[in-house]
């Protein structure tokens, strides 16, 4: 047998393929690394400078914050309903509120009363404002320092209150007298 001899190549040449049908010759196909993506370079450069995965990251963690907090898809804070003032805010400084039973419907908001001990008849408070009057009882304005001694004849027999006339009102049907000034 004889030896086989290589072909001789020329590095200068390429070499031609047939096209698909045989007619022309189609190019040398590139290599795999000289046209790659922009997916894959981008891939690429993040394997290789991690740093860059981390802010990549911390990015998109900041849309996504920024995304929800202006997300208006969730419920609607409802408007505060404000009420009205209760008998606490209506109080006079130095007065604590008293609340008294009663069995009458003739008092009201913004009444004067005086409030008598049933046990005794004696006036435990003189010139009580009412704040707030409900149905079956009412909270008196009373002075700090008088505030035990309600209470007391409050547990002891109860108490009874009088409407008193306003000391700014004038009372009616009432004719100045030789005695009363003018």
């Amino acid at each position: 047998m004889s030896p086989v001899r290589p072909a001789p190549h020329d590095v200068d040449r390429r070499q031609r393929r047939p096209g698909p049908s045989g007619s022309s010759p189609a190019a040398a196909r590139p290599p795999a690394r000289s046209r790659a993506g922009t997916a894959a370079r981008l891939r690429i450069m993040l394997y290789r400078h991690r740093w860059l995965r981390w802010a990549a990251a911390a990015g998109a963690a900041l849309v996504v914050l920024a995304t929800l907090a202006d997300d208006p898809s969730g419920p609607t804070p409802a408007p505060a309903d404000t009420a009205p003032p209760g008998p606490a805010a209506l109080l006079p400084r130095g007065t604590r509120g008293v609340p008294m039973p009663v069995d009458s419907e003739v008092f009201a908001t913004g009444d004067t009363v005086d409030v008598h001990a049933v046990l005794d008849g004696a006036a435990v408070v003189l010139s009580a404002l009412i704040v707030d009057a409900g149905e079956d009882e009412v909270v008196v304005a009373v002075p700090g320092d008088q505030v035990d001694a309600t209470v007391d004849a409050l547990t002891t027999g109860g108490v009874v209150l009088v409407l008193a006339p306003d000391a700014a009102a004038p009372v009616p049907n009432q004719e100045p007298g030789p005695e009363s000034p003018p």
